[in-house]
Formats: C-alpha cells, sequence, structure tokens
C-alpha cells in the first residue's frame, strides 16, 4: 500500500528530482516519537498562528510533551510518515478505520501535497476497510484541505485543553459510492 505512491528512485537521471524525494513509510514506535513531537509542534506553533493566540497554540502544542504518551497515541492505528533526506516533513494517523486523527506538515513544507497526499492514503485504507464515511477534527488551518479533498462540515466544535478552548470542525466525507476519478 505504501509503496504505490510515487516517488523518484535511485535510478533516476535527474538529481534535483532524486533531491526532493519524498519517501513515505509507517510509524516505527518508540523510534520515531521525538521526531514527530517536535514536527507537530513546530507546525502547530507557527503554521496556525493566523487562526489560534498563543496561549491556544501553547496548550495544543503541550500534547506531545509526554512523550511516552505521544508515543502511544501514535502507534495506534496507521501512521504514515512523509520523509526527506531521512527527516520527517509531514504525518498523520487514521484511527480507528474511519478517523483521520492527526494530519501535520513542517514549515517550510506545506503547499507541497503532502497533506492532500495523506488524506488519499488514508481514505483508500478506509475503503479497503469498508468504511462508509471517512471523518475528522480539523483545525482551522487544515478545514480546507480536508474541504478540497471532498469533506464537508458536520459541525463546528470547541474542544479544550486544560483551561484553554480551541475551536476545530469535524468534517465529514460519504465512501460509499465508487469513485471514477483517476
Amino acid at each position: 500500500m505504501l509503496d504505490d505512491i510515487t516517488k523518484a528512485g535511485a535510478a533516476d537521471p535527474d538529481p534535483q528530482r532524486v533531491h526532493d524525494a519524498i519517501v513515505w513509510r509507517a510509524y516505527v514506535a518508540q523510534h520515531d516519537a521525538a521526531a514527530l513531537a517536535s514536527l507537530f509542534r513546530d507546525a502547530i506553533l507557527r503554521l496556525t498562528a493566523p487562526y489560534y493566540d498563543a496561549g491556544q497554540r501553547a496548550a495544543w502544542a503541550a500534547v506531545a510533551e509526554d512523550l511516552d504518551a505521544f508515543d502511544a497515541r501514535l502507534a495506534r492505528g496507521v501512521t504514515l510518515i512523509a520523509e526527506h533526506a531521512g527527516e520527517p516533513v509531514a504525518f498523520g494517523q487514521l484511527f480507528p478505520r474511519d478517523h483521520v486523527e492527526m494530519l501535520y506538515v513542517a514549515p517550510g513544507w506545506t503547499r507541497r501535497g503532502l497533506a492532500s497526499a495523506l488524506i488519499a492514503r488514508f481514505e483508500a485504507l478506509a475503503r479497503e476497510a469498508w468504511a462508509s464515511t471517512l471523518d475528522t477534527d480539523a483545525s482551522a488551518l487544515a478545514r480546507p484541505v480536508f474541504e478540497r479533498a471532498g469533506f464537508s462540515l458536520v459541525a463546528r466544535e470547541i474542544v479544550r485543553r486544560g483551561s484553554v478552548s480551541l475551536p476545530r470542525f469535524h468534517l465529514c466525507k460519504p465512501l460509499g459510492a465508487a469513485s471514477f476519478s483517476g
């Protein structure tokens, strides 16, 4: 499943494409936790500033402070990582089989299709698991990415992180109909 995402190979004659190659792989418990926690915090603190204040971003990013708990959370379900030159540049999680639990792209790697590629992979996995819908609880930053992928707003929600309230958006995409897109 992971190998069918297009990537440049070692035999690729174009050195720029090899340099820019993204490698997709599954999460390795304990091994990947620290790097993904860093990406998670960096993405939240830097990319969501137009949508969330400093207190909201700090409360949200604090989820990754307990590395053992963060690792346990990443180890459940299916967590996929996009790497460049051995460093993670994006990751996401499908848990359970019909819910995109996490989706984060490193600053400097946005607007390159990584979030859309993760969503497409998770949709394919959900379809394989015979899920009738795929849903997520998206931030204000991620909401447009999911909407471009065919998700629709179900509800606006408020989640609490300690004493801080964060708005989010529950989005859903029906999977029951066959997809004939290329």
